[in-house]
């Protein structure tokens, strides 16, 4: 009779998740927040920021509430750096051959300041903003994009890697062990080590912060049922945001983690967003991104940009008004200021359209492909660039081929 209750209570709170599970008590990554009136409960869920695949294997629980939540709430809006921050550690070298054709002279996976090529597109944190607007939820932000990029800064200056201490060499590997067992004080602790050579390092880069992000937690979840994505070095400790919240009180509970043997209906849900499709039927374009991409306009231009932060790519559309005389062949060669070892490839597109198409170079940027065409008097020019995996691949021409004009 009470496993029968007790399959009832998960069945209850868990709507989706199967009868055949593992559970975690000690994975400790989700908590419930109830208490002061609060009309619906919020959830606080302890974030990696990386785009190592691991950090993306979400309990059952979590699934489900980020997927019934109002709101997504996450510490700084990463998404509005789409059209500054480029997260490659180095950019690809070039040789070409023969003919002119270039290649990367490594196919090494780049490094990114969240991981490498050889992890998720996006990094964990950014993966859960652009899954709010994928869902239509509203998302709102903790703190500055600055803030958030201070705190990197000082987390590299601590020289995060390979800090000794008396019983333990704190490395990468070691603090994601940690973090997938779910042990959040234990997290806490490796982090004031790892800031232990900055002075004042860890009350600025955690304890400061995370009365900050406690006070916005405390305004916006009066109004909406919250998903809430924050590091998880900030949920535990007597400073931690978990206990400023009881102490203002809140009722804070852990949610036991659960893993069902197959994905549950939440979770199919969830997974099922991986796309976004833009289209602008004044410049005639529709192409399908990972992601809601940023969009800039000017009075005759518009950008539309989407990176992928974790593994370092970007894909970029500009459209420039340039009038019924433009002659795109005279030029093509400012436009690309291609390597003079290799040629620019004319082509025809869709609907009969005359296009170019090769290696370009972009100051600040380095290699990039590129397409462009003229449309609907408009100068449309495609670019993609990331590291030394994808540079060396064919992903730019599917890039450009999923550029649709109507």
């Amino acid at each position: 009779m009470r496993n029968c209750l007790l399959l009832l209570v998960v069945i209850a709170t868990y709507f989706d998740v199967s009868a055949q599970t593992t559970s975690s008590n000690s994975n400790q990554l989700l908590w419930k927040i109830t208490g002061r009136k609060l009309k619906k409960p919020s959830y606080i869920f302890g974030t990696y920021h990386s785009n190592d695949p691991r950090v993306f294997k979400f309990s059952d629980s979590t699934y489900s509430v980020l997927l019934r939540s109002e709101a997504i709430v996450i510490e700084a809006d990463m998404y509005s750096m789409f059209a500054e921050l480029d997260t490659r550690s180095n950019t690809p070298h070039f040789e070409f051959d023969a003919a002119g054709t270039p290649y990367t002279t490594s196919k090494r996976a780049t490094k990114t300041n969240y991981g490498s090529e050889d992890g998720r597109p996006q990094f964990l944190d950014l993966y859960i903003q652009l899954l709010a607007y994928n869902l239509n939820k509203k998302c709102f932000t903790l703190e500055s994009v600055e803030d958030q990029l201070a705190a990197y800064s000082v987390i590299n200056k601590s020289k995060l890697l390979g800090i000794s201490t008396p019983t333990e060499k704190i490395s990468q590997e070691k603090l994601m062990e940690v973090y997938l067992s779910g042990n959040i004080e234990r997290i806490r602790e490796m982090m004031e080590r790892q800031l232990s050579s900055t002075k004042d390092g860890y009350q600025w880069m955690i304890t400061e912060r995370n009365f900050i992000m406690a006070d916005g937690i405390d305004t916006l979840c009066k109004k909406n049922s919250l998903f809430i994505a924050v590091g998880a070095a900030h949920l535990a400790g007597p400073t931690g945001i978990l206990q400023i919240l009881k102490d203002r009180g809140y009722k804070v509970q852990q949610v036991n983690a659960t893993y069902a043997s197959e994905p549950t209906a939440a979770a199919k849900e969830i997974q099922k967003q991986n796309s976004f499709t833009y289209a602008d039927p004044s410049s005639g374009i529709s192409v399908q991104f990972g992601g809601k991409p940023l969009i800039k306009k000017e009075e005759n231009y518009e950008e539309i940009v989407y990176r992928e932060m974790g593994q370092g790519n970007t894909y970029l559309i500009e459209v420039e008004n340039i009038g019924k005389n433009y002659n795109l062949a005279k030029y093509v060669e400012s436009i690309f200021n291609a390597p003079e070892q290799t040629k620019i490839q004319e082509l025809t597109i869709e609907n009969g359209i005359q296009a170019y198409e090769g290696l370009a170079y972009v100051y600040g940027t380095g290699h990039c492909w590129r397409r462009v065409f003229v449309y609907k008097n408009k100068l449309i020019k495609l670019s993609c660039y990331g590291g030394n995996k994808f540079m060396s691949t064919d992903r730019y021409k599917k890039f450009f081929d999923r550029v649709v004009v109507f």
